[in-house]
C-alpha cells in the first residue's frame, strides 16, 4: 500500500523484487568496491537492465556510512544543492507562477500541499509540491496509482503527468532539508514503526530523487525494498549522484513512472 506523497520522486516501473529482511539474508557478502554508478547509465534508455544486484538486501552499519562519507563530499554536495536549487528556482518561477494560477482557477483551496516527512537523523521537517488532489482528500491517504483517480484535479492529472508537482521541494533543497539525490523522506507515523536496521536510512539527508525512485521497484512500498538506499548511503559519492541525476532525466524525457 502506498500513501499520498509516497510516489517517491518521479520515476520507475513495475517489479517482482520485495525487500529481505536482513536477519534471514543468505546473500554474498557486499565488496569493498565503490559503486561509482556507471552502470546506471549503460542501459539508460531502457526500462529493466542490471537491478538484479539488488535482489537481497545486506546489512550495513552506521558507522560504516560514515567511514564512506568524507567531509569534502558533503560539503560539495551541499555546495552543488545550494546552487542548482538557487538557479532552478529562479528560471522555473514562471513556470511555478502559471501552474499556481492554472490551480487556483481549477479548484478552491491551497496552491501547495504539505507534507510531514522525516529527515537526516530522525529530524522532521515539512515537505512541499503544488496540490494536485482537492482539498477535501485526507492528507496521508493512499496515493493515487494513476491518472484517472478521480481524487486528482484537472490540473492535478497534467502536472503529476509531467512531473512537476514537486518543484516546489527545491525549497526543501535550498533550506538544507533535503538534497537533490538521496533517500526519499518517510512518513512520521511509518518511521515509528522502523526497526533498528530500518532507521539505517535516515543517516543520509532525503533526496528528491534516489537509487529507489529510479528503480523497477520504484512502484513498491519505500519501506519494503531498503535496499536500494542502504546501497546509496554505502556508496555515496559525487559519480554515483551524477549517474542517478541523469537516469532521472533520462526518464523524465520517457515520462516513465510519472502517475
Amino acid at each position: 500500500m502506498r500513501l499520498l506523497g509516497d510516489r517517491g520522486s518521479i520515476f520507475g516501473g513495475s517489479s517482482k523484487a520485495l525487500y529481505k529482511d536482513p536477519a534471514h539474508n543468505q546473500s554474498r557478502a557486499p565488496t569493498s568496491k565503490r559503486d561509482s554508478g556507471l552502470w546506471l547509465l549503460y542501459g539508460v534508455f531502457t526500462k529493466y537492465d542490471t537491478w538484479e544486484r539488488f535482489d537481497a538486501s545486506p546489512r550495513i552499519k552506521t558507522d560504516l556510512v560514515r567511514k564512506f562519507s568524507p567531509r569534502c563530499y558533503g560539503l560539495t554536495k551541499r555546495s552543488c544543492d545550494i546552487v542548482g536549487s538557487s538557479i532552478l528556482l529562479i528560471a522555473l518561477l514562471p513556470l511555478c507562477l502559471m501552474i499556481a494560477v492554472l490551480i487556483k482557477l481549477d479548484t478552491s483551496g491551497p496552491v501547495l500541499f504539505r507534507h510531514h516527512r522525516i529527515g537526516r537523523n530522525g529530524r522532521q521537517f515539512v515537505l512541499w509540491k503544488f496540490r494536485s488532489m482537492r482539498k477535501d482528500v485526507p492528507r496521508y491517504g493512499i496515493s493515487p496509482c494513476n491518472v484517472e483517480d478521480l481524487r486528482l484535479t484537472r490540473v492535478g492529472r497534467l502536472i503529476r503527468r509531467l512531473s512537476i508537482d514537486e518543484l516546489p521541494q527545491l525549497i526543501n533543497v535550498l533550506r538544507g532539508e533535503m538534497s537533490f539525490v538521496g533517500p526519499r523522506p518517510e512518513m512520521p507515523f511509518i518511521v515509528d514503526r522502523y526497526r533498528p536496521f530500518e532507521r539505517e536510512r535516515l543517516v543520509a539527508k532525503p533526496g528528491i530523487t534516489g537509487l529507489w525512485q529510479i528503480s523497477p521497484a520504484r512502484a513498491l512500498p519505500i519501506h519494503e525494498n531498503l535496499q536500494y538506499d542502504l546501497h546509496y548511503i554505502k556508496n555515496q559519492n559525487i559519480l554515483l549522484d551524477c549517474a542517478i541525476l541523469l537516469r532521472t532525466l533520462a526518464a523524465v524525457a520517457r515520462g516513465v513512472g510519472a502517475v
